[in-house]
């Protein structure tokens, strides 16, 4: 997995240094305001330990993501949305300990325990996914769900901010919010705004990359200047700043995991939020690998890249740090800011680290105003890409994206995700109803199957063809389709009057599967169909719909139903019920010799033209033409039924086309003097007349006149044929 960084020069890794180090500062500013976020109020206790614990989680992702990601530059640190839920997790698990009476040490310790748990898990996610090449499946995550998550997400961190400033939990009550209007926080509040409004701001005026460290600075300085140069009274400062809290110092979660203040049900009983936030630091990293591959024109591996993130995870849950992921807006800054390898992204690591061991207090030198602006400002971000994202338009996706969004913010992660994917299966079901299953619909008039048949039974089956309906399915078919498909086939029988349906094949060639209630709503159709005479017939059913078709009784001795391995032998069994329901005479009336009689117009007696053929009687089995061979005759078929075949790579044959009654076969290589395309086969005792092109050549100097007339003959045959294929292949487009 490791990739060794290549050689560079100096003045490259000075570009390096200072695209680290700026990037550096910025991803200490997310931890200082996360961890303030995290560990406020009451809980502001924790505010050091949590902050090297994310700091941790900032230096170890930053190393392995940069050494193995299939990107360069790239770095990694807390991700929004993570963090969020990570102040949900704490939140819970304060609430929880509380009203069992214990203390804030124990508590804090809890929080960090439940968070170095998370961590882990998530590591045993990513690293999963992506050792079993599972990445792709993450992208069928509905983008509904992903932006109920976004919108919830930064609401959060919007609030989260505000709270950071007044060390206070904000409700749904009004008074709750009534502390903000205070003198003591009110001016907080707007310096904060203010940060936020800057960062944009001053992007239109410098590089990008240089926005958030400038203002971070300039607001700092201004900020510490004016508090600690003008206002004399130590309350009213100190109200700008955390608690003193000591220097950071790292915390190892496996002595917290062995002491006696770890409460392991309560933390079980937060596992809707421990999983909530595996699940927000898989669909972070999907965005972010997504959004890079664009932002950068190069394709990543998305399972190498859940397989670094994975080991980040699991060595930093060890170590004493918290969940970090792939940035993508990192990554970008690291590019704008002159970063062309991965020194960059082990440089910002490396950078963090020293910040770390310094063991400086943070939290007594930013103000909350910063702190909280940050947050702020990550918030509408959050919510205003998700509102410039083209992904999701429909205001059905919107109602869907709010509605989730509601639900988390009150009911927590799990529920939102719950109400999320229902609302979104749901949305899929109606929209996947309205396509249909109905690829084609024609009559027998407009499709045939690849019988020949002879003149009187083919002018028989065009004109009862509206008796005969063929319907071409295609996709899953659920529930939601089904009903579709039976509202369907009723209209077109209830609309048929003058020649009422007979026969209906559904073709379920294209259909990968069904669900029960498919199943159900067919058997609705059945009932329907047995009430009015109609008899259906399956085609191209796999082996678990065809037994699913049995167990819903659609098939048996009593039923009329069949089910055929294609759609033309379908088609082939319904024209022969068609036929034989009609009791068609006229085949077996006319002989062959009055049948070509008539074909000649009369002109032309048989006797003229059977001198110079060869009577044939074949057996079932017997080969007419093989393959390959020659094209030296013509076979003019006088009674059976033969087969045009042709060989498959393993030498199976499969059947093209049937000829019944009195037709033509062979006229095609005969007329163009090209070897046999096809084999034709007796599938019973079959009388044919054979004109070798010796006799025919005879025939045409001998009797012009009878030449002429078999000319005709095919002529006229082919004409037909070509008709009929227009007709089908106009009615297919």
């Amino acid at each position: 997995m490791l990739k060794r960084p290549p050689q560079i020069d100096a003045a490259t890794l000075g570009r390096d240094a200072i695209a680290g180090t700026i990037s550096a500062v910025v991803q200490i500013a997310y931890c200082v305001s996360f961890a303030a976020l995290i560990f406020t109020g009451d809980l502001a206790g924790g505010f050091a330990l949590g902050l090297a614990g994310l700091i941790m989680g900032t230096v170890v992702t930053c190393v392995v993501i940069a050494l193995t990601s299939t990107f360069s530059p790239v770095i990694g640190g807390p991700d929004s949305p993570a963090v969020a839920v990570m102040s949900v997790l704490a939140s819970s698990i304060a609430a929880a300990l509380a009203a069992k009476g214990a203390s804030n040490a124990q508590i804090i310790v809890n929080i960090l325990v439940a968070l170095s748990v998370s961590t882990l898990l998530t590591g045993v996610l990513l690293y999963g996914v992506g050792a079993l090449k599972l990445g792709q499946w993450l992208r069928f995550i509905p983008y509904p769900v992903i932006g109920g998550f976004l919108a919830a997400s930064g609401l959060l961190l919007i609030s989260g901010g505000v709270e950071v400033v007044t060390q206070t939990n904000l409700t749904l009550s009004p008074s709750s919010w009534e502390i903000l209007y205070s003198a003591l926080y009110a001016p907080q509040i707007v310096i904060g705004a203010l940060f936020a409004i800057a960062i944009p701001v001053l992007g239109r005026w410098v590089p990008s990359y240089l926005a958030l460290p400038l203002a971070f600075f300039a607001f700092l300085l201004a900020l510490d200047l004016s508090l600690f140069g003008i206002v004399n009274d130590e309350a009213v400062r100190g109200a700008w700043f955390l608690p003193s809290l000591g220097d950071l110092s790292l915390w190892w979660p496996i002595t917290a995991m062995l002491g006696e203040h770890v409460d392991w049900g309560v933390i079980a009983q937060s596992s809707a939020e421990i999983g909530s936030f595996c699940g927000v630091m898989a669909i972070a990293l999907l965005l972010d690998v997504s959004s890079l591959e664009v932002a950068r024109q190069k394709a990543g591996d998305l399972d190498q890249e859940f397989r670094s993130n994975g080991l980040a995870n699991l060595l930093a849950s060890v170590m004493g740090g918290f969940g970090g992921s792939l940035s993508m807006n990192g990554s970008l800054l690291l590019d704008e800011s002159g970063a062309t390898t991965r020194w960059a992204g082990a440089i910002v690591g490396i950078v963090c680290a020293l910040i770390l061991f310094s063991g400086a207090d943070v939290g007594s030198v930013v103000p909350k105003a910063i702190l909280g602006g940050m947050l702020v400002y990550l918030g509408v971000m959050i919510l205003f890409e998700l509102w410039e994202a083209p992904a999701q338009s429909s205001w059905m996706e919107w109602v869907l994206t709010a509605l989730m969004t509601l639900v988390i913010i009150n009911f927590g992660y799990f529920m939102g995700v719950v109400v999320g994917v229902i609302g979104a299966c749901l949305m899929f079901a109606l929209s996947y109803s309205r396509i249909g299953v109905v690829r084609r619909h024609l009559t027998r008039g407009e499709f045939s199957s690849n019988v020949e048949r002879s003149p009187e039974q083919t002018r028989l089956l065009r004109e009862e063809g509206k008796r005969l309906h063929v319907f071409w399915l295609s996709g899953f078919i659920f529930f939601g389709s089904s009903n579709g498909l039976y509202e369907r086939i009723k209209r077109v029988i209830q609309s048929q009057h003058d020649k009422p349906v007979g026969y209906v094949v559904l073709d379920f060639g294209s259909v990968p599967g069904l669900d029960t209630s498919a199943v159900l709503s067919l058997v609705k159709l059945r009932n329907y169909c047995e009430e009015h005479g109609v008899t259906l017939g399956f085609s191209g059913l796999s082996d678990i719909m065809k037994t699913a078709f049995k167990r819903a009784g659609f098939f048996g001795s009593t039923r009329p139903h069949q089910a055929f391995a294609s759609r033309n032998e379908a088609v082939e069994w319904c024209e022969d019920m068609l036929l034989m329901y009609h009791e068609v005479g006229d085949a077996s009336i006319h002989t062959f010799e009055s049948w070509l009689q008539a074909e000649f117009g009369g002109q032309v007696g048989f006797d003229r033209i059977s001198i110079y053929m060869e009577r044939h009687e074949l057996e079932g089995g017997e080969v007419i033409f093989r393959q390959g061979e020659p094209s030296d005759s013509v076979v003019l078929q006088a009674s059976g039924c033969v087969a045009i075949t042709i060989d498959d790579e393993h030498g199976r044959p499969i059947r093209l086309r049937r000829m019944m009654g009195h037709t033509v076969v062979g006229e095609m290589g005969f007329f163009r003097g090209v070897p046999r395309t096809a084999n034709v086969v007796a599938e019973a005792p079959t009388v044919v007349y054979r004109l070798a092109r010796a006799s025919f050549d005879k025939m045409q100097a001998e009797d012009p006149t009878a030449a002429a007339a078999f000319h005709k003959l095919i002529i006229r045959l082919l004409a037909d044929r070509l008709e009929f294929a227009n007709r089908e292949i106009s009615a297919l487009l």
